[in-house]
Protein backbone atom coordinates (compact mmCIF):
# COMPACT_ATOMS: atom_id res chain seq x y z
CA UNK A 1 0.00 0.00 0.00
CA UNK A 2 1.42 3.40 -0.85
CA UNK A 3 0.75 5.61 1.88
CA UNK A 4 1.79 9.07 0.56
CA UNK A 5 -0.15 11.81 2.29
CA UNK A 6 -1.47 14.84 0.37
CA UNK A 7 -1.61 17.19 2.92
CA UNK A 8 -2.30 20.02 0.72
CA UNK A 9 -5.58 18.62 0.43
CA UNK A 10 -9.04 20.84 1.02
CA UNK A 11 -10.62 17.51 2.32
CA UNK A 12 -8.12 17.02 4.78
CA UNK A 13 -8.71 18.10 8.20
CA UNK A 14 -5.20 18.07 9.72
CA UNK A 15 -5.32 16.91 12.82
CA UNK A 16 -7.00 13.16 11.71
CA UNK A 17 -8.11 11.12 8.53
CA UNK A 18 -10.18 12.72 6.16
CA UNK A 19 -13.69 11.90 5.33
CA UNK A 20 -12.98 9.57 2.24
CA UNK A 21 -10.53 7.69 4.45
CA UNK A 22 -12.30 7.20 7.27
CA UNK A 23 -15.22 5.39 5.26
CA UNK A 24 -14.11 4.43 1.78
CA UNK A 25 -10.76 3.38 3.12
CA UNK A 26 -9.03 5.66 0.49
CA UNK A 27 -5.63 6.08 0.22
CA UNK A 28 -4.18 9.80 -1.38
CA UNK A 29 -2.31 8.08 -4.01
CA UNK A 30 -5.82 6.69 -5.25
CA UNK A 31 -8.52 8.83 -4.65
CA UNK A 32 -10.38 10.89 -6.77
CA UNK A 33 -10.95 13.33 -4.78
CA UNK A 34 -7.65 14.96 -4.39
CA UNK A 35 -8.43 19.22 -4.43
CA UNK A 36 -4.91 21.23 -3.50
CA UNK A 37 -5.79 24.40 -1.73
CA UNK A 38 -3.06 25.94 -3.92
CA UNK A 39 -5.48 25.02 -7.54
CA UNK A 40 -5.82 28.61 -8.78
CA UNK A 41 -9.45 28.67 -9.23
CA UNK A 42 -11.33 30.96 -11.97
CA UNK A 43 -12.68 33.74 -9.51
CA UNK A 44 -11.07 35.75 -6.82
CA UNK A 45 -11.67 34.12 -3.29
CA UNK A 46 -12.35 36.83 -0.81
CA UNK A 47 -12.65 36.58 3.35
CA UNK A 48 -13.94 38.85 5.54
CA UNK A 49 -13.36 38.62 8.98
CA UNK A 50 -15.86 40.88 10.89
CA UNK A 51 -16.98 38.84 14.01
CA UNK A 52 -18.87 41.66 15.75
CA UNK A 53 -20.91 44.11 17.35
CA UNK A 54 -24.35 42.73 14.96
CA UNK A 55 -24.35 47.08 13.94
CA UNK A 56 -21.04 47.23 13.12
CA UNK A 57 -21.43 43.63 10.66
CA UNK A 58 -24.51 45.60 9.36
CA UNK A 59 -22.77 48.70 8.47
CA UNK A 60 -19.41 47.09 7.46
CA UNK A 61 -22.14 45.46 4.69
CA UNK A 62 -21.63 48.90 2.78
CA UNK A 63 -18.30 47.50 1.50
CA UNK A 64 -19.62 44.62 -0.36
CA UNK A 65 -20.82 46.22 -3.60
CA UNK A 66 -17.46 48.13 -3.91
CA UNK A 67 -15.52 44.35 -3.84
CA UNK A 68 -17.68 43.27 -6.63
CA UNK A 69 -17.14 46.43 -8.92
CA UNK A 70 -13.27 45.75 -7.89
CA UNK A 71 -12.96 41.99 -7.98
CA UNK A 72 -15.38 41.30 -11.24
CA UNK A 73 -15.24 37.57 -11.01
CA UNK A 74 -15.53 36.54 -7.41
CA UNK A 75 -16.72 34.98 -4.43
CA UNK A 76 -16.64 36.53 -1.05
CA UNK A 77 -16.87 34.52 2.21
CA UNK A 78 -17.55 36.28 5.89
CA UNK A 79 -16.63 35.03 9.45
CA UNK A 80 -19.14 36.39 12.05
CA UNK A 81 -20.22 35.42 15.66
CA UNK A 82 -22.82 33.03 15.24
CA UNK A 83 -24.87 35.63 17.13
CA UNK A 84 -24.41 38.21 14.31
CA UNK A 85 -24.71 35.65 11.01
CA UNK A 86 -28.25 36.82 10.45
CA UNK A 87 -27.53 40.34 9.86
CA UNK A 88 -25.90 38.48 6.50
CA UNK A 89 -27.99 35.95 5.52
CA UNK A 90 -30.09 36.56 2.79
CA UNK A 91 -26.80 39.05 1.72
CA UNK A 92 -26.40 38.50 -2.72
CA UNK A 93 -23.18 39.34 -2.71
CA UNK A 94 -21.95 36.76 0.00
CA UNK A 95 -21.57 33.28 -1.37
CA UNK A 96 -20.75 31.57 2.19
CA UNK A 97 -21.04 32.63 5.68
CA UNK A 98 -18.39 30.91 8.02
CA UNK A 99 -19.85 31.01 11.54
CA UNK A 100 -16.97 31.85 14.66
CA UNK A 101 -17.71 27.92 16.44
CA UNK A 102 -15.23 24.72 17.14
CA UNK A 103 -15.06 24.00 13.90
CA UNK A 104 -13.57 27.76 12.19
CA UNK A 105 -9.75 26.60 12.58
CA UNK A 106 -10.60 23.51 9.75
CA UNK A 107 -12.99 26.25 7.74
CA UNK A 108 -10.25 28.91 7.77
CA UNK A 109 -7.24 25.98 6.55
CA UNK A 110 -9.61 24.20 3.60
CA UNK A 111 -9.87 27.36 1.65
CA UNK A 112 -6.92 29.17 0.01
CA UNK A 113 -8.13 32.55 0.16
CA UNK A 114 -6.63 35.30 -2.27
CA UNK A 115 -7.63 37.98 -0.31
CA UNK A 116 -8.26 38.41 3.62
CA UNK A 117 -10.23 41.85 4.77
CA UNK A 118 -9.97 42.47 8.52
CA UNK A 119 -11.16 45.58 9.42
CA UNK A 120 -11.16 45.12 13.22
CA UNK A 121 -8.76 45.29 15.93
CA UNK A 122 -9.85 42.60 18.07
CA UNK A 123 -7.64 39.91 19.40
CA UNK A 124 -9.48 37.60 17.88
CA UNK A 125 -9.90 38.98 14.58
CA UNK A 126 -6.32 39.23 14.31
CA UNK A 127 -6.00 35.86 14.84
CA UNK A 128 -8.26 34.43 12.42
CA UNK A 129 -6.90 36.90 9.94
CA UNK A 130 -3.07 35.44 10.62
CA UNK A 131 -3.96 31.77 10.95
CA UNK A 132 -6.43 32.25 7.50
CA UNK A 133 -4.39 30.59 4.49
CA UNK A 134 -3.94 34.11 2.02
CA UNK A 135 -0.68 36.09 0.20
CA UNK A 136 -2.74 39.08 0.78
CA UNK A 137 -4.48 40.87 3.63
CA UNK A 138 -6.01 44.06 3.62
CA UNK A 139 -6.47 46.04 6.70
CA UNK A 140 -4.84 44.68 10.25
CA UNK A 141 -3.31 41.49 11.15
CA UNK A 142 0.22 40.77 13.72
CA UNK A 143 3.49 40.11 12.92
CA UNK A 144 5.18 37.78 15.50
CA UNK A 145 6.30 40.68 17.34
CA UNK A 146 2.85 41.24 18.12
CA UNK A 147 2.85 44.66 16.52
CA UNK A 148 -0.12 45.38 14.57
CA UNK A 149 0.32 45.97 10.80
CA UNK A 150 -1.84 47.94 8.32
CA UNK A 151 -2.03 47.60 5.30
CA UNK A 152 -2.02 50.58 3.94
CA UNK A 153 -1.83 54.32 4.64
CA UNK A 154 -4.89 54.82 5.96
CA UNK A 155 -5.60 51.51 7.45
CA UNK A 156 -2.33 52.89 9.83
CA UNK A 157 -4.30 56.10 10.26
CA UNK A 158 -7.18 54.61 11.83
CA UNK A 159 -5.57 52.15 13.64
CA UNK A 160 -4.03 55.74 15.19
CA UNK A 161 -7.43 57.39 15.42
CA UNK A 162 -8.76 53.66 17.33
CA UNK A 163 -6.06 53.77 20.40
CA UNK A 164 -5.98 57.45 20.84
CA UNK A 165 -9.36 59.27 21.85
CA UNK A 166 -8.36 63.08 21.25
CA UNK A 167 -7.73 61.60 17.06
CA UNK A 168 -11.26 60.11 17.40
CA UNK A 169 -12.52 63.40 18.67
CA UNK A 170 -10.64 64.94 16.04
CA UNK A 171 -11.47 62.80 13.40
CA UNK A 172 -14.03 64.31 10.54
CA UNK A 173 -14.59 61.93 8.11
CA UNK A 174 -17.23 58.62 8.56
CA UNK A 175 -16.86 54.95 8.85
CA UNK A 176 -17.36 54.24 5.31
CA UNK A 177 -14.70 57.01 4.14
CA UNK A 178 -12.27 55.02 6.42
CA UNK A 179 -13.07 51.35 5.34
CA UNK A 180 -13.22 51.84 1.80
CA UNK A 181 -10.00 54.20 1.93
CA UNK A 182 -8.40 50.88 3.37
CA UNK A 183 -9.91 48.68 0.66
CA UNK A 184 -9.04 50.94 -2.25
CA UNK A 185 -12.78 51.43 -3.21
CA UNK A 186 -13.75 53.87 -6.02
CA UNK A 187 -16.17 55.53 -3.44
CA UNK A 188 -17.35 55.66 0.15
CA UNK A 189 -21.52 55.70 -0.46
CA UNK A 190 -22.47 52.61 -1.12
CA UNK A 191 -25.34 51.50 0.63
CA UNK A 192 -25.34 48.88 3.85
CA UNK A 193 -27.68 45.95 2.79
CA UNK A 194 -30.24 44.56 4.82
CA UNK A 195 -31.76 41.18 4.13
CA UNK A 196 -35.46 40.51 4.79
CA UNK A 197 -36.94 37.19 4.15
CA UNK A 198 -40.01 36.98 3.17
CA UNK A 199 -41.72 35.27 6.21
CA UNK A 200 -40.24 38.39 8.17
CA UNK A 201 -42.31 40.69 5.65
CA UNK A 202 -45.44 38.84 5.84
CA UNK A 203 -45.41 39.06 9.74
CA UNK A 204 -44.25 42.93 9.58
CA UNK A 205 -47.59 43.21 6.53
CA UNK A 206 -49.42 41.36 9.01
CA UNK A 207 -49.06 43.69 12.33
CA UNK A 208 -49.40 46.82 9.75
CA UNK A 209 -52.68 46.01 8.55
CA UNK A 210 -53.70 44.95 12.29
CA UNK A 211 -52.75 48.26 13.63
CA UNK A 212 -54.60 50.00 10.65
CA UNK A 213 -51.12 51.88 9.92
CA UNK A 214 -51.78 51.45 5.84
CA UNK A 215 -52.21 54.99 5.60
CA UNK A 216 -50.42 56.56 7.24
CA UNK A 217 -46.73 57.98 8.24
CA UNK A 218 -45.40 56.25 11.21
CA UNK A 219 -42.49 57.14 13.34
CA UNK A 220 -40.48 54.53 14.03
CA UNK A 221 -38.61 54.84 17.86
CA UNK A 222 -35.97 52.59 19.53
CA UNK A 223 -35.70 54.00 22.68
CA UNK A 224 -32.91 51.41 24.24
CA UNK A 225 -29.21 50.78 23.48
CA UNK A 226 -28.54 47.41 24.20
CA UNK A 227 -26.93 46.27 27.99
CA UNK A 228 -23.09 47.06 26.57
CA UNK A 229 -23.59 50.74 25.78
CA UNK A 230 -26.11 52.15 28.27
CA UNK A 231 -24.80 55.38 27.73
CA UNK A 232 -25.69 55.87 24.58
CA UNK A 233 -29.52 56.15 26.08
CA UNK A 234 -31.23 58.96 25.82
CA UNK A 235 -33.75 59.35 29.07
CA UNK A 236 -37.01 57.56 28.87
CA UNK A 237 -38.95 60.80 30.54
CA UNK A 238 -37.58 62.48 27.18
CA UNK A 239 -38.75 59.56 25.17
CA UNK A 240 -42.14 59.59 26.69
CA UNK A 241 -42.30 64.13 26.56
CA UNK A 242 -41.45 63.03 22.54
CA UNK A 243 -43.91 60.27 22.21
CA UNK A 244 -47.07 62.48 24.17
CA UNK A 245 -46.20 65.73 21.85
CA UNK A 246 -46.11 63.51 18.42
CA UNK A 247 -49.45 61.51 19.38
CA UNK A 248 -51.39 65.28 19.75
CA UNK A 249 -50.11 65.96 16.59
CA UNK A 250 -52.04 62.89 15.19
CA UNK A 251 -48.80 61.10 14.34
CA UNK A 252 -48.58 57.03 15.01
CA UNK A 253 -45.99 55.67 16.97
CA UNK A 254 -44.28 52.43 16.47
CA UNK A 255 -42.04 51.21 19.74
CA UNK A 256 -38.67 49.16 17.84
CA UNK A 257 -36.37 46.85 19.92
CA UNK A 258 -35.46 43.35 21.35
CA UNK A 259 -35.62 41.88 24.16
CA UNK A 260 -32.63 44.47 26.35
CA UNK A 261 -34.94 47.50 25.16
CA UNK A 262 -37.92 45.82 26.88
CA UNK A 263 -37.83 47.70 29.75
CA UNK A 264 -37.89 51.41 28.01
CA UNK A 265 -40.62 49.78 25.84
CA UNK A 266 -43.39 48.76 29.10
CA UNK A 267 -42.62 52.40 30.48
CA UNK A 268 -43.66 53.88 27.57
CA UNK A 269 -46.48 51.44 26.87
CA UNK A 270 -47.52 52.32 30.39
CA UNK A 271 -48.98 55.43 30.08
CA UNK A 272 -50.88 54.21 27.43
CA UNK A 273 -50.50 56.91 24.95
CA UNK A 274 -52.74 57.37 21.64
CA UNK A 275 -51.67 56.24 18.43
CA UNK A 276 -48.52 54.20 20.19
CA UNK A 277 -47.89 50.75 19.22
CA UNK A 278 -45.31 47.73 19.94
CA UNK A 279 -43.30 46.16 16.84
CA UNK A 280 -42.86 43.03 19.83
CA UNK A 281 -39.91 42.58 21.56
CA UNK A 282 -39.52 38.99 20.70
CA UNK A 283 -38.87 39.40 16.92
CA UNK A 284 -35.89 37.64 15.40
CA UNK A 285 -33.24 40.12 13.84
CA UNK A 286 -34.57 39.80 10.11
CA UNK A 287 -37.86 40.15 11.27
CA UNK A 288 -36.86 43.48 12.89
CA UNK A 289 -35.51 44.91 10.65
CA UNK A 290 -39.10 44.18 8.37
CA UNK A 291 -40.47 46.24 11.27
CA UNK A 292 -38.09 49.35 10.38
CA UNK A 293 -39.51 49.10 7.48
CA UNK A 294 -42.95 49.77 8.44
CA UNK A 295 -41.76 53.19 9.36
CA UNK A 296 -40.91 56.70 7.29
CA UNK A 297 -38.95 58.11 9.80
CA UNK A 298 -36.87 56.41 12.65
CA UNK A 299 -35.63 58.35 16.01
CA UNK A 300 -33.15 56.42 17.78
CA UNK A 301 -29.35 56.47 19.36
CA UNK A 302 -26.07 55.04 18.05
CA UNK A 303 -27.25 51.76 17.59
CA UNK A 304 -28.30 49.13 14.76
CA UNK A 305 -31.59 50.08 14.88
CA UNK A 306 -29.76 53.69 12.89
CA UNK A 307 -27.64 51.48 10.48
CA UNK A 308 -30.66 49.36 9.63
CA UNK A 309 -32.90 52.14 9.05
CA UNK A 310 -30.51 53.99 6.89
CA UNK A 311 -29.69 51.02 5.15
CA UNK A 312 -33.71 50.88 4.36
CA UNK A 313 -33.00 54.30 2.94
CA UNK A 314 -35.45 55.80 5.78
CA UNK A 315 -34.89 59.05 7.09
CA UNK A 316 -33.58 58.95 10.78
CA UNK A 317 -32.94 61.73 13.29
CA UNK A 318 -30.22 60.00 15.51
CA UNK A 319 -28.87 61.36 18.87
CA UNK A 320 -25.24 61.10 19.74
CA UNK A 321 -23.58 61.39 23.30
CA UNK A 322 -20.56 59.77 24.06
CA UNK A 323 -19.74 57.91 20.81
CA UNK A 324 -18.55 60.38 17.20
CA UNK A 325 -21.36 61.57 15.23
CA UNK A 326 -19.06 62.40 12.16
CA UNK A 327 -18.21 58.74 11.87
CA UNK A 328 -21.83 57.98 11.01
CA UNK A 329 -22.82 58.39 6.90
CA UNK A 330 -26.50 59.53 6.65
CA UNK A 331 -26.62 59.34 3.41
CA UNK A 332 -28.22 62.18 3.01
CA UNK A 333 -31.67 61.33 4.42
CA UNK A 334 -30.43 62.09 8.09
CA UNK A 335 -30.40 64.49 11.15
CA UNK A 336 -28.23 64.00 14.22
CA UNK A 337 -28.53 65.56 17.07
CA UNK A 338 -25.36 66.35 19.10
CA UNK A 339 -24.62 66.45 22.53
CA UNK A 340 -21.81 68.80 22.20
CA UNK A 341 -20.54 67.55 26.23
CA UNK A 342 -17.92 64.99 26.68
CA UNK A 343 -18.67 63.60 23.23
CA UNK A 344 -16.85 60.88 22.15
CA UNK A 345 -15.79 59.63 25.17
CA UNK A 346 -16.95 56.12 24.23
CA UNK A 347 -17.03 55.93 27.92
CA UNK A 348 -19.61 52.47 29.39
CA UNK A 349 -20.45 54.20 32.70
CA UNK A 350 -19.78 58.10 34.02
CA UNK A 351 -19.54 59.71 37.46
CA UNK A 352 -21.29 62.88 36.23
CA UNK A 353 -25.10 63.83 37.48
CA UNK A 354 -25.88 65.35 34.45
CA UNK A 355 -24.55 63.03 31.51
CA UNK A 356 -23.84 64.06 27.98
CA UNK A 357 -27.33 62.48 26.89
CA UNK A 358 -29.09 64.75 29.24
CA UNK A 359 -28.05 67.40 27.20
CA UNK A 360 -30.18 66.86 24.42
CA UNK A 361 -33.96 67.92 24.72
CA UNK A 362 -36.85 67.69 23.53
CA UNK A 363 -37.10 70.35 21.80
CA UNK A 364 -34.33 69.28 19.99
CA UNK A 365 -35.45 66.17 18.74
CA UNK A 366 -38.54 67.55 17.79
CA UNK A 367 -37.43 70.38 15.10
CA UNK A 368 -35.09 67.62 13.77
CA UNK A 369 -38.23 65.24 13.04
CA UNK A 370 -39.99 68.89 11.95
CA UNK A 371 -38.21 68.23 8.46
CA UNK A 372 -39.42 64.69 7.77
CA UNK A 373 -43.44 64.59 9.66
CA UNK A 374 -44.43 68.10 9.42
Amino acid sequence: MNYRLFSDCKNFPLDRPCFYQKNKNAVCSACNKYISVNKKEKQTEILIVKLGAMGDVLRTTFILEGLKEKYKNSSISWLADKKNADVLNGNKYISEIIVNDNKVFEKLVSVKYDIVINLDLSPESLSFTKAAFSKKIIGYYLDKNRKIIGSNDYAKKWLLTSAYDNLKKENQNTYQYWMSKICELKRDNYEIIVPISKQALFKAQKLKNSLNLNNSKVIGINPGAGKRWIMKKWRIEKYIKLIQILSLKGHKVLLLGGKDDEDEINLILKQKIKNVFSSGTDNSVQEFFAMVKLCDVVVCGDTMAMHAALGLKKNVVAIFGPTSYNEIEMYDRGTKVVSMECNCCYLPDCSKKIKCMDKVSVENVLEALETYIF
